[in-house]
């Protein structure tokens, strides 16, 4: 299943994505006791929703009726993992690295799908970085790698926007949390749905040029291993985000380097999970 978390009508709601482009509003049928896909996603009630959604003989909007929102109506945790492809680590003047490299992004630096992005006006070094996000389906500390694909509940895509002269010559967290600087969605595409992720491909667009283009394979830190490494640091929480790192082909690595510009047009896009797309004003 597709669940999206969106403004319909003025309100805050949530449904499921049908493949004809249709939505099904669980908050309309189900949301008495699942106010939002955050709780729908704590109280475990994934199998509730698909029977809500097979209920239904149409759906409630057309996609194009809602104003996306990212993921949550709610701020949960975003776990960022950095230099997790090798090619990447190269371009970026690293050796691949011994555990994973990690940071946290604030809620307010994420936009949702066809929400604009906030060029920032302290820095020309405005780059992307398209990425898996994995969304946590079941808390837990300590988990191992071995049981860690029993915590997932989904993926979506993610943009991870990176202002390079912050991050490199300040801090990283700076750099990585501008104001509405990435973006994550559209939509939580169930895990059961996505299957295996070592044959899928990822591919990032700029104004319709490709610029990055990887397969899942090619990860350093798998999922299992990222799951394993931050339980041990922290509680993973249902509905926190883990976005798993970005492959080669940024805009700082490339000469002459390709920073974002207002009226950029930036897609990431993942084979069986979605199409994020982001404007730069």
């Amino acid at each position: 299943m597709k669940f999206a978390s969106y403004i319909v009508n003025g309100q805050s709601s949530y449904g499921v994505i049908r493949d004809d482009g249709s939505v099904v509003d669980l908050r309309a049928r189900i949301g008495q006791d699942y106010p939002s896909l955050l709780v729908l996603l704590q109280s475990g009630a994934i199998e509730t929703a698909r029977e809500a959604a097979g209920a239904a003989d149409i759906g409630d909007y057309k996609e194009s009726e809602l104003t996306y929102l990212p993921l949550f109506a709610e701020p949960v945790t975003i776990h960022c993992i950095g230099l997790n492809y090798a090619a990447h680590a190269a371009e970026a003047g690293h050796k691949p690295p011994e555990f994973p490299r990690t940071f946290v992004k604030v809620p307010a630096a994420l936009v949702a799908h066809k929400e604009e992005f906030e060029k920032p006006t302290l820095s020309p070094e405005y780059d992307f970085e398209g990425e898996l996000a994995v969304v946590i389906g079941k808390g837990g500390r300590n988990i191992s790698a071995a049981h860690a694909m029993n915590h997932v509940a989904g993926y979506t895509c993610f943009m991870d926007g990176s202002v390079r002269d912050y991050q490199f010559q300040r801090t990283t967290d700076q750099g990585k949390n501008f104001y509405r600087s990435s973006s994550i969605g559209p939509a939580l595409v169930t895990a059961d749905e996505v299957g295996d992720l070592d044959p899928l491909t990822l591919t990032t667009i700029v104004s319709g040029e490709t610029m990055q283009h990887t397969k899942f394979d090619n990860l350093i830190f798998t999922v299992p291993k990222l799951i394993e490494y931050l339980s041990s640091i922290t509680e993973l929480r249902i509905g926190d985000v883990i976005a798993t790192g970005t492959p080669e082909g940024v805009g700082f690595s490339r000469k002459p380097p390709r920073f974002l510009q207002h009226g950029d047009v930036v897609e990431v896009v993942i084979q069986k999970v979605g199409t994020l797309r982001n404007a730069v004003a």
